[in-house]
């Protein structure tokens, strides 16, 4: 198996290095000329973007600033059960099954979702439906059923969902690496089946109205409506949002880093009876604002972000045949980020493929990097960039996303000379400086691999 596997992924990164045309290995350049947003804001302090689409649609976007990144501990979980709960059950006007089936006799689309840092309701429908979308949206955000029986109903889905994650060992390194790094709160949080299904309908409501104000929301519009009749309806619908809001999640950097360089010389292992082990090696980031964002993009895309030039790609897959999967993560947001390094592993190469991934690691830190690597990580991010802005809503929710992250106006615009003025001191710099308090490693494998594991360092067992 191995042998086949290395001669695949010494074929493939041929082609990738050296079939490609010259034109592949340029970056993209010129302005980015982007169609224009439109923001105003309500009485309240809402904050409206809206971009025109010539398609006869309306798609309507609330996005609150409340998400996993928000959750202490003994808020593990509510953000993703507040939203299915909403999902569930509707709002006052429109209850549980209503809202599908009144979504449905339009021919529109709904979705409610929370993510790491929003909860965001979304309806997409055909224009001449415009009033209704956007009385829906309203009723939803301001007045939604959250106590049972749909909380009831979300609390078993969500609670399912968790104690199937334990099924996926990927799944739990990730979390227990994040738990570690983060102590269990905002990207460590990881709640229990149990905890969830304890939350009552005061919990709920009270964790709800913290966030569901005008100040820490915004509202999205992509559609054909002229701007003056989008901001009609957005009075109309959303002048009753409570004025407030907008509370930033906590986040302390410099805690984070000695809880870090605390457990670095430690190997928790999360025994799992399977054939492959999942390594995971990780620590904390600094925020999406942070000056040196541009050059750790860079590193990361030389170390493991990229395609099969990444160095952990190469030296691990391609070279050797050790990893199914081998890859690293770089993940800045508005308060924090997070690194990670994983990969996907016989149990036999666990031991061989944890100095690996910790050598190629350090050596980023230690070593120059060449001209050649930075220029490729370059291309690549400046080619794929425009990519970001296919659709009127993908640039839409771009430009919520500097409103979100208090970016500058400019972040997009000056995005690839940021990356095209990254040289190597930087990168340099900023791997030292990322990796300077080492890195918490969580390995989820069989009994077979701690033999490797205790000889590379102090081993904890994790329940």
């Amino acid at each position: 198996m191995k042998r086949t596997l290395l001669i695949v992924c010494c074929a493939l990164f041929a082609l990738l290095w050296n079939g490609g045309s010259d034109s592949a290995a340029q970056p993209a350049d010129g302005p980015l000329n982007l169609p224009p947003v439109r923001t105003a804001s309500l009485d309240n302090g809402l904050r409206i973007f809206y971009i025109r689409d010539e398609l006869p649609q309306v798609t309507v976007v609330v996005s609150y600033g409340f998400g996993t990144l928000y959750e202490k501990r003994d808020t593990a979980g509510i953000a993703e059960l507040i939203a299915k709960t909403i999902s569930l059950g509707g709002s006052r006007a429109y209850p549980g099954s209503a809202l599908h089936e009144t979504i449905d006799s339009m021919g529109g689309r709904l979705s409610i979702e929370s993510s790491y840092e929003k909860t965001v309701i979304s309806i997409k429908v055909l224009e001449r439906f415009k009033e209704k979308a956007f009385a829906i949206a309203a009723d939803l955000a301001l007045r939604p059923n959250l106590g049972p029986p749909y909380l009831d109903n979300a609390k078993s889905l969500v609670a399912d969902s968790i104690r199937r994650k334990y099924d996926d060992p990927a799944q739990i390194a990730f979390d227990r690496a994040k738990a570690i790094i983060f102590d269990g709160e905002g990207y460590g949080s990881m709640p229990d089946a149990e905890q969830v299904e304890a939350y009552t309908p005061a919990q709920v409501l009270e964790t709800w109205k913290g966030y569901a104000a005008a100040g820490g929301a915004m509202i999205g519009i992509a559609s054909s409506l002229g701007f003056d009749e989008a901001l009609r309806l957005c009075r109309k619908h959303f002048s009753a949002m409570p004025a407030g809001g907008g509370a930033p999640y906590a986040a302390d950097r410099g805690k984070v880093l000695e809880r870090v360089r605390a457990r670095s010389n430690t190997i928790f292992f999360y025994p799992k009876d399977i054939p492959q082990s999942t390594i995971v090696l990780g620590t904390v980031a600094p925020a999406i604002g942070y000056r040196g964002a541009p050059a750790l993009e860079i590193m990361n895309d030389v170390l493991g972000g990229g395609s099969f030039t990444a160095r952990l790609m190469t030296e691990i897959r391609v070279k050797r045949g050790l990893a199914y999967a081998v890859q690293s993560i770089l993940r800045l947001r508005r308060e924090t980020g997070v690194f990670l390094a994983f990969a996907l592993v016989e149990n036999s190469t666990a031991g061989e493929v944890l100095g690996l991934l910790k050598g190629n690691i350090q050596k980023m830190a230690r070593e120059k990097i060449s001209g050649g690597e930075i220029a490729w990580a370059r291309n690549a991010i400046s080619n794929s960039f425009i990519f970001q802005f296919e659709t009127p809503m993908n640039i839409l929710s771009n430009y919520m996303f500097i409103a979100y992250n208090n970016l500058p106006e400019d972040y997009f615009s000056g995005y690839l000379a940021r990356i095209g003025g990254v040289s190597e001191a930087e990168v340099l710099a900023e791997a030292r400086a990322l990796f300077d308090a080492g890195l918490v490693t969580v390995v989820v494998g069989n009994a077979s691999v701690l033999g490797d594991l205790k000889r590379a360092g102090d081993v904890v067992i994790l329940k």
